[in-house]
């Protein structure tokens, strides 16, 4: 059983139930952690799956010119500089994904 670490150790605080409690909400936690990053990981999917529906909803590139996707990656980059995925590649990869699953 692993043992907490006060800053000031009271031995009566140190009793197997503490311990287990301790355990215990390590672990959820973790879990909960865990679920967060997957529903966050859902709802970027979701939202890549609508920039590739748009994409081809709208027909980008014959509406506003072949380069209005290193266009679109430029000021997404500049809307969300800490933010990684937006570089033509991805948003071209987004547009292929939608359209090879929505078929």
């Amino acid at each position: 059983m692993e043992t907490p670490t006060f800053i000031t150790r009271t031995e009566a605080l140190i009793k197997s139930d503490y311990v287990e409690w301790l355990k215990d909400i390590k672990a959820r936690f973790s879990q909960a952690r865990t679920k967060a990053i997957v529903q966050v990981n859902v709802e970027m999917l979701k939202f890549y799956w609508s920039i590739g529906r748009d994409m081809t909803a709208l027909d980008v590139e014959n509406r506003w010119g072949e380069k209005i996707v290193k266009q679109f990656a430029l000021d997404m980059r500049n809307a969300f500089p800490n933010e990684t995925g937006f570089s033509d590649t991805n948003i071209k990869y987004m547009r292929r994904w939608y359209s090879f699953y929505y078929q």
